[in-house]
């Protein structure tokens, strides 16, 4: 087992789901169409967030989607026999979309969607209007919800949508912010994660400290404070984003390598555990050949090796994660 191959399993996962959305997308706008008449004026468009966004998925990973729609006349209804108001008739299709992606099958569901990171959360509409999501990033956001949007990506939908997002997204992302104050809602919220999944297990890699939020909140934090003066390092790929921080001088080189090095390593294991275990990893019920490949998951001589790795990287990304943002 190659630790490269591993690796481009999250692209892999994501390119797999990106155009699963894409052709669902259609499919689900022509079914309502079919039924209800078209929009002429409408347009949707997904973004996908989280590790869909970022290219990171592993198998059992969540489809984090924001749906945006435009148009020049809201008011417009359909055209069909049963004709539907605009915004009845895009959240039909978004429904539809995640429909068609969360479907029973005999080997289990597709994926499961979550619709959590739209603005406003669960208590806002299903499909957000293009000026309502420009707004709520320029205006209403939260900071947590601006380091997710560090790794949204628009994923389906008409061109000119897709490129207005694009600049949206852009945009907030670039605008200049107060680097205390971000730091300390960074910390604050780093804290809140720690009380809520409170774990010293070295193998609950995600929350952890000094495991994958810690090392993703640097990333996501180093590029909101810094996106403004140096636009090159926004990149929805975590590692690829940390490459180009480090190009910019903005972390030492040898605390990049060893984030770098940290994120590959929580990668090639999750995407092992996610095929071979259900829930986390526990050493004392696992297999020695589940053990011998995850060392090779790991670049590891052994298990041992690499649990002693696993355990010394987090200890450093925690301490990463306190000279650079602060103490949770």
């Amino acid at each position: 087992a190659n630790p490269t191959n591993f690796q481009t399993a999250g692209t892999q996962f994501a390119d797999i789901a990106r155009r699963s959305i894409s052709r669902l997308l259609s499919a689900a706008q022509r079914d309502i169409a079919a039924r209800h008449g078209s929009l002429e004026q409408a347009e949707m468009a997904v973004i996908g967030m989280g590790k869909l966004g970022s290219g990171e998925m592993s198998l059992q990973s969540d489809l984090d989607l924001v749906i945006v729609c435009d148009s020049s006349d809201f008011a417009e209804t359909s055209d069909g026999d049963k004709p539907l108001a605009g915004d009845v008739w895009m959240a039909r299709a978004a429904r539809r979309l995640i429909s068609g992606l969360t479907v029973p099958t005999q080997e289990g569901s597709l994926y499961n969607v979550d619709m959590r990171l739209r603005p406003s959360g669960n208590a806002g509409p299903l499909v957000t209007k293009m000026t309502s999501f420009t707004a709520y990033q320029q205006n209403d956001a939260w900071t947590w919800e601006h380091m997710a949007l560090t790794r949204a990506r628009v994923i389906a939908g008409p061109d000119d949508l897709k490129e207005r997002l694009d600049k949206a997204i852009q945009q907030t992302l670039t605008r200049p912010r107060d680097r205390a104050r971000i730091a300390a809602d960074v910390v604050e919220m780093r804290a809140r994660i720690a009380r809520e999944h409170a774990s010293t297990n070295a193998w609950e890699m995600k929350h952890v400290r000094g495991g994958l939020v810690d090392i993703e909140f640097i990333c996501q934090y180093l590029q909101l404070i810094h996106g403004a003066a140096h636009p090159e390092i926004l990149n929805t790929h975590t590692r690829t984003a940390l490459a180009r921080i480090a190009a910019a001088n903005l972390l030492p080189p040898e605390t990049a390598d060893m984030l770098v090095r940290a994120i590959a390593l929580n990668h090639n294991l999750t995407q092992v555990i996610r095929v071979c275990v259900e829930g986390v990893f526990n050493p004392a019920e696992a297999s020695s050949g589940l053990k011998s490949l995850l060392a090779r998951a790991g670049d590891a001589p052994d298990f041992p090796a690499l649990e002693a790795e696993l355990v010394e990287n987090q200890r450093k990304v925690l301490e990463a994660f306190e000279a650079i943002i602060g103490k949770a």
